[in-house]
Formats: structure tokens, C-alpha cells, sequence
């Protein structure tokens, strides 16, 4: 495998676990009827605490290559989420 790839594929498996703590925060939400991602609203901070508090317990080590490295691809994951469902905020125009 490329190097290349492999950085890709480490970069997205960093952005799917910070999306998955985002989410179980309620940072993010999930579209009910399509599968868009989009902010949630909440305080990013609760995501950080749950990422912490569940470091061990969910391999995240495994992932980031420390704690900081976690709530910045969190930060990241948020920062980049739409305000509302693409899909469904076209389907409203």
C-alpha cells in the first residue's frame, strides 16, 4: 500500500471516530431521513469530556496518537459539519 493511501485512510478513520463521539454527544446529529451529518447544536466541550472519559475504554489510543490530537479531529469533524441537512434544506428551496 502507498503511503499516500495509507495517510488517507488514517485521516478517515480519524474523522469517522470523532464524528461517532460527536454524535453520541449530541454535537452532531444525524438526518432521520437521509444519511447527512450535520450540527447539532451542542456544546463541543461535551464531546471532549466524553472522548476523555471513554479513552481506554474504547481503544481510542488505537486511533489518536494522544488526547489532543482527539478533541482537535472532534474540533475539526464540527467545524466542517452544515448548519441543517443538505438534503433536506434543498428539498425546502
Amino acid at each position: 500500500m502507498s503511503l499516500a493511501k495509507r495517510l488517507i485512510e488514517e485521516r478517515d478513520m480519524k474523522r469517522s471516530k470523532a464524528t461517532a463521539i460527536a454524535l453520541k454527544a449530541d454535537v452532531l446529529k444525524s438526518c432521520e431521513y437521509h444519511e447527512e451529518i450535520f450540527d447539532g447544536g451542542g456544546d463541543v466541550v461535551e464531546a471532549y469530556k466524553l472522548g476523555n472519559a471513554r479513552w481506554d475504554k474504547d481503544s481510542l489510543a488505537d486511533t489518536f496518537k494522544d488526547r489532543l490530537e482527539m478533541t482537535d479531529s472532534i474540533k475539526d469533524a464540527v467545524e466542517e459539519a452544515p448548519y441543517g441537512c443538505p438534503q433536506c434544506d434543498q428539498v425546502g428551496k
